[in-house]
Parts: structure tokens; sequence; C-alpha cells
């Protein structure tokens, strides 16, 4: 074979240029070239050709040989072909355009994951952000496509049902499908011709294929796909069994079990040949999908572990990610080994890579000085390039921490505010809540997020509606025209509430001073089905809301009172001391029921703080407790915290000890309180 070369500017003259063999072309095609592609990719005739004598635009023809297994008939490498009437032309399929043309003597571009790049976060919750709970978010990364451009790169190819070709050219053409339409029919016209790399790359094709909007086509194609994935599993080698999974886990949908399981087993078995980039898709697969990872997680961490000096940023931050999404806490030699490298590497992570990581440190309850100090300082820098949801999670991540650093809280909000149109209702939700649990109350930025949450709250789901009203309340914020319009969309999903949400919601609405008919029937209503799902502290803060906004409702306090009964072990020194105080408010009579919560507050009552020891008296006072075993425990332990005390529990005290002769309170004591009360009066 030979290429044949010839300025178009000054006609006829021509060399022969020795060159690598074309395998994909049957009969001399047309190309179009620019000179600096030309003579980069082409071997120069021993110097005759040189940048400065060829300056104008050159045609390239090639010529080659035929080959026996190749029937596709290229069009065009630059053009496609133009239908001219008659019949209609069969779907065209096109190379990848940032594959490599064959001429350039360049391989083809991998089939799996590639790296560089990565995907935001889509679906999937890492966590509830909530006074308990953690946020949402952090999700699967799959790898970008190269952006180095290679000349003519588009090739067409008209595909019949006669048509068969080479296993190497059908990678290539499933790789550069440029629809999923055109992946269909390649899958239609070739898919029993497909061995183990070619559902491996098609699999992967369509995982990549989110720009094109059609989930519903997309998990179709998976599902024929895996029906011939499953006879070559145990040909698969690491790079396909785990872009398999990727892909599986990016697209999402029904999955078949048997296939899932398979890949795992296989896995086990070649494990040893699995590269930092398999181990890491490997991992979001799974986490992704959520698979059993009995008996193989372990062994996946310690092959992991081995290659953690091979992983790259994005490759350190997925693997975290999926322990953190699978909620596997890694083991000790792997988190220290992974600490030691992320450190090295992280000027060079990417804005969702050091968000998603951080994100896990936080999910996984991992805190680190060092790496913390580190993070700080890389993603501070970077901070302009992290978009809503990166902004969001690594506030959330900073709140689960409790990281108060003040160049990066600044230099977040000064960003985040810009940003907030772009956020969605779970990073709204989310990032009120981050201010709120680390203190932080800028009136800008919540003036912004009132302005941008009010108009979205129709796109809020339960958690994002309860966080919000939370965070307001716990930052001592209220708006007219935000609280209207959460009373409005809340009330109509009550029904979509868990016993957390309705608690929250509740407490967040007294301390606010929320009060709306509907919404409190609506409460109600659903809390009377939910009261046995409630924990100690959900049942404490329910009762304590309803005292507070002067909501009497016999039915409610008589399931409140069964359910809370049996629950009083589970309670903490708040949780009594709010019901307590919560009983009193009511005016409780039931002295069985008195004496079993009041048992249960002396044996907790050194876990009391000043403000729970000032409640728990003041109730007492108005229960008529006159029982002396919780009288001197209480004492005791009021002496040591005496200096705690505010003026609030000192005028509790006061009037309760006034109010009640006959405990056995010294005189001493007395005079103390009586001497701090005319003082801070």
């Amino acid at each position: 074979m030979s290429y044949r070369l010839h300025r178009q500017a000054l006609g006829d003259p021509h060399w022969d240029i020795p060159g690598p063999k074309i395998s994909t072309l049957e009969s001399p095609h047309l190309v179009t070239a620019s000179y600096r592609t030309a003579t980069r990719f082409l071997p120069s005739p021993k110097g005759k050709i040189k940048g400065t004598v060829v300056k104008s635009r050159m045609q390239l023809t090639l010529k080659s040989r035929p080959m026996l297994h190749s029937r596709i008939q290229p069009l065009s490498l630059c053009q496609p072909r133009p239908h001219r009437g008659g019949a209609a032309a069969s779907p065209v399929i096109r190379a990848n355009p940032n594959e490599r043309s064959d001429w350039s003597g360049k391989g083809g571009k991998r089939t799996g994951p590639q790296r560089g790049g990565g995907d935001d976060h889509v679906g999937g919750k890492p966590g509830k952000a909530s006074p308990v709970k953690g946020p949402t978010g952090a999700s699967q990364q799959g790898r970008g496509k190269s952006s180095t451009q290679f000349g003519p790169r588009r090739i067409d190819y008209q595909l019949d049902g006669s048509a068969s070709v080479t296993p190497a050219e059908l990678t290539r053409i499933i790789t550069g499908c440029r629809d999923l339409t055109s992946l269909d029919q390649l899958i239609k016209v070739h898919g029993h011709n497909f061995d183990e790399r070619h559902v491996s790359a098609a699999m992967t094709r369509v995982a990549k294929s989110e720009r094109d909007n059609h989930v519903a086509v997309a998990q179709g194609m998976m599902h024929e796909l895996s029906v011939l994935a499953l006879p070559g599993l145990s040909k698969m080698d690491a790079r396909c069994l785990s872009s398999v999974l990727w892909a599986l886990g990016k697209v999402g949908g029904p999955v078949n079990p048997d296939l899932v399981q398979g890949i795992l087993a296989y896995t086990k078995e070649k494990l040893a040949s699995f590269n930092a980039l398999d181990i890491s898709n490997l991992m979001l697969g799974m986490a992704s999908l959520q698979a059993p990872t009995d008996g193989i997680i372990h062994e996946i961490m310690d092959a992991g572990m081995r290659r953690l000096p091979e992983f790259n940023p994005q490759e350190l931050a997925n693997t975290l990610w999926a322990l953190a999404t699978m909620g596997i806490p890694p083991d000790g030699p792997f988190i220290d080994g992974w600490m030691y490298f992320a450190a090295a590497e992280l000027p060079g992570f990417n804005a969702q890579a050091l968000s998603n990581s951080l994100w896990a440190l936080a999910k996984l309850g991992i805190d680190d000085e060092a790496f913390t100090a580190s993070w700080l300082r890389v993603a501070t820098g970077k901070l302009p390039e992290f978009n809503a949801q990166n902004l969001s999670n690594s506030f959330w991540a900073a709140a689960k921490l409790g990281i108060e650093d003040e160049a990066f809280t600044a230099t977040w909000l000064t960003l985040a505010k810009l940003k907030l149109p772009g956020f969605n209702a779970q990073a709204l939700s989310n990032s009120l809540w981050s201010a709120a649990t680390l203190g932080i109350k800028d009136d800008a930025f919540i003036a912004a997020w009132l302005s941008v949450a009010t108009r979205k709250l129709p796109e809020f789901n339960a958690q994002n509606l309860s966080n919000s009203l939370w965070a307001l309340a716990k930052l001592g914020t209220d708006d007219e025209a935000f609280t209207a319009t959460w009373l409005s969309v809340a009330t109509r999903r009550l029904q979509d509430f868990d016993s957390q949400e309705l608690s929250n919601i509740l407490w967040a609405a007294s301390k606010l001073g929320i009060e709306d008919e509907a919404f409190t029937s609506a409460w109600l209503t659903l809390a009377k089905l939910k009261l046995p799902g409630f924990n100690a502290q959900q049942l404490s803060n329910s009762l304590w809301a309803a005292v507070t906004l002067g909501i009497e409702d016999d039915a409610f306090t008589a399931a409140w009172l069964s359910v809370a009964t049996r629950k009083l072990p589970e309670f903490n020194a708040q949780n009594l001391s709010n019901s307590l105080w919560a009983a009193a408010k009511l005016g409780f009579e039931d002295e069985a029921l008195v004496a079993t919560r009041l048992s249960v507050a002396t044996r907790k009552l050194p876990e009391f703080n000043a403000q729970e020891l000032s409640n728990s008296l003041w109730a007492a006072d108005k229960l008529g407790i006159e029982d002396e075993t919780f009288i001197a425990t209480w004492l005791v332990m009021a002496k040591r915290k005496l200096l705690e005390l505010n003026s609030i529990d000192v005028t509790q005290i006061s009037a309760a000890i006034l109010s009640s002769d006959s405990w056995a309170i010294d005189t001493e004591f007395k005079a103390k309180i009586a001497a701090m009360l005319k003082k801070r009066l």
C-alpha cells in the first residue's frame, strides 16, 4: 500500500510515501486534511516534505488491498452520503468523533469508562441532612472522553443485514455510535456476533448516553445486552467485568441478579489482574447497584490497598465515595493508605473529586485533622470551580465533621450567593441545614436563599421541606412569604413525611410560632398513626412542640403516653426533662405514669445539664412530686452545676423551692440561689 500525496494548489506533483496499512478500507477514498495534521501524523519521505514547503491545503489519496472479512463500505471520511431519492437509506453508524482515525497509526480509544472528566452526581441518596440524619447526593463518576483532536476523525458506515465485520472493527463502531438509535440498530444487525468485549463496549456506550435523555430506551437496551453478557462472563477480563458492572449501576433500572452475582464471582477469581481503574469502576458499580458485598468487599479493599500508589485523584475519590455509599467502613490499613496517597494527590483533585472525598469521610465519620487541613487549602482555592452540588455536598460534609474555617466559609458564602439559582431542592435544603448546624447566620446569604427557595418549594420533597424549616428555626429566621408557601406545599405532602420529619417540622413550627389549623389538623391525624415508629427524641420533641403551640388533643396525648411509656428506657436526659416539662404543662394527673417517668429520670439525673435540672425541678413542683430520692439526687447534681445556671434557670429553681416547702433542701443552697437571683435580676 502507498499514500499518494499531492498539493491541491499546485496540481500534478506528487510523492509516494510509505506508511502503515489501513485495514478498514477496500477502495480509494479522498481525505481532506490540514497541513498540520498531515505533517504530524504522516511519515515524511526523508525530509522532502517540510513544514515550510507545503503550506496549502492538501489532498491525500489512500489505497489499500481489500480485506476478505470487511464488507463495510465507507461512504466518506468527511461528509455523510447524500440521500438522492429512491428507497430510504438504512441507519448510518458513525465512528466516535473522539476516536483516533485509522490512518493516524494510533489505536482506538478504550471501550471502558475512561480516565479524566467525570459525570456530575446523578440521583442516589448519600444520606439525609437533618438534625439527626445526613444529606443526599454523591454519585458515581464515569470516565470522560479525551479532548485531543486528530485530523479527519468521522467515518460513516452503511450497515445492512448482510454486513459482516471483524471483531476489532465492530468494537470501534460500537464505541463510535453517535446515539442510542444507531447502537440499537447495530445490536439488531450484529448482536448475535457480539463477544464479551463487544458487550462491555456496548454497555459502556449506553451508560454514557445520559445526554440522549432516553432513560427507558437505555434500560431496555441494557436488558438486551445483559442477556448477551451472561454466556461470556467466564471470558471477560478485569476491564470488561468492571465496565459492565459500572454501566449497569450508571443506567439503573431492573438488573438481572444472576449477571451481578456472576460478575462478582468471576471478579473474585480474577481480582489479582484488576488495576486501579478496574477496582474504582467495580466499586462504583457495586455502590450504585447496592450489590451484595459479603465475602468480596474486603478482598477488593485488600487488592485496592496494594494498588493505591497507582490510583489517580478521580479513582481515589470514587473508591472512598463508593465505600461511603455502601455504608462500609474501610479497614484501618486501607484508610491509612488512602489518606496518605490522597493527601499527596490533593492538588490534582478536581471540584467533584474534592467534594466527593470530603462527603465520603463525613458519611463514614472519619475525621483526620492533617487531611482536613490539606483539603481546606486546596478546596478553598478551587471553590470557584465547584458547581451547585459540589458546593452543597462539601458544605454538608464540613457541617457533619464540625469544620469551621473562616477562609473556606467566607469564600463558600460568596460563591453560593451567586450560584444559588442553580441549586436544586436538595442542594438548597442541605446548604441551609449546614449553615444552621455550623451556626453561620449570614443575612445576605439567607435573604438570597429565601428568594430562590420560595420559588422552588413545589420541587421540595418531604426531607427537603423538613430540613429547611428546621434550619430556619435553628437560625431564628421567619419569613412570611416562605412560611405561607411552605405550609401550602407541606400540608399537601404530609403523607410522605416519616417520623423524624414529622417531629422536626412540629418542633420548628413551635420555635417559629407558626399556627395554622389545616397544617396542625393534618399533622395530628398522621402523627397518631405513625407514633409507634417515633424514637425517644422524636416523642419528646413532638410533645414539647405540641404543648408549646398550645395544641390540646386528648387522642394524640393518649397515643403518645402509650408509646412513650414502652420506650422510656431509651429516653436520655433531654428527652426526660422535656417530657416532664410537657407533662407538667398539660397537668398530667396519672400518678403511676408520673412515678414511672420519675424513676427513670432519677437514675439519669447525673447526665442532666443545668437547663434540664432547672426544667425537671419546675416540673416536679407543678406535678406535686415529693419523692425524696429524686429531690436528694437532684440537689447533689444542682450543687455541682451551680455556676452553669443562667438567669432563667435560677428564676425557675427559686420559684420551685419557694413553692414546695416539704422538699429537703438545705439552707445553704437556698441562700446561694437567692443571692444569684438578686445579682442577676
